[in-house]
């Protein structure tokens, strides 16, 4: 089986500076600056969370215009984006391969379709599920490949935010698709829920959250 990790999770926001001050709010630090996905209609900033993963704000960009498909993450669902209009919202996570196909298969379901994409010296691949909605409402990863590039996860700065356990709430054939990544990462904790849910304990200079 390809080797397999947690590279990132993703925080929707209605706006970049909405979830920037929702997350100095609670972590008492700010991301650092990110950038535009290139005609996908959307933008971001990252967090490093340690451990080769960060936090990826991502948010629709108003300086693009409408992608010709859906966003990723989900950010154009009407349920999505009532809800980060509320506050920020944990939408999806994605795991780091050096091989999408074989990933794929060894784990056993289809993410989509994935598409290359770059930003200044980073190049990746990465999956965006079917009409960029992901797989059982976010409990299935997106893969994603980085090439010839440096993970930012292992190049963003250090601004005390850990990441301690990512939970991950599904139906039981989901949870076992997912016990390969349990296994590879001691942070991912499993357990029965419905309907699927995500959620981070984090270690912050404001403490815990």
């Amino acid at each position: 089986m390809p080797g397999i990790a947690l590279d990132h999770i993703v925080l929707g926001a209605v706006s970049l500076d909405a979830g920037a001050a929702y997350l100095a709010e609670r972590f008492g630090v700010e991301p650092d600056s990110g950038g535009q996905h290139r005609g996908v209609g959307t933008w971001n900033r990252l967090l490093q969370l340690g451990g080769g993963t960060y936090l990826e704000l991502i948010a629709p960009d108003p300086t693009q215009p409408d992608p010709p498909r859906q966003r990723p993450f989900g950010l154009d669902d009407p349920a999505v984006r009532a809800a980060i209009a509320v506050r920020p919202r944990l939408l999806h996570y994605l795991v780091r391969t050096d091989d999408i196909g074989g990933a794929r298969h060894a784990l056993g379901f289809d993410p989509g379709e994935a598409i290359a994409m770059s930003r200044g010296d980073l190049s990746w691949k990465v999956t965006i599920g079917r009409e960029g909605r992901p797989s059982v409402g976010g409990a299935l990863p997106g893969l994603i490949d980085w090439c010839a590039s440096t993970p930012p996860g292992r190049t963003l700065p250090a601004r005390g935010v850990l990441l301690q356990t990512w939970h991950i709430g599904a139906d039981p054939h989901t949870l076992a698709l997912l016990a390969p990544l349990a296994l590879a990462d001691r942070r991912v904790r499993l357990y029965p829920a419905a309907p699927p849910r995500l959620a981070a304990e984090l270690s912050t200079p404001r403490g815990w959250a």
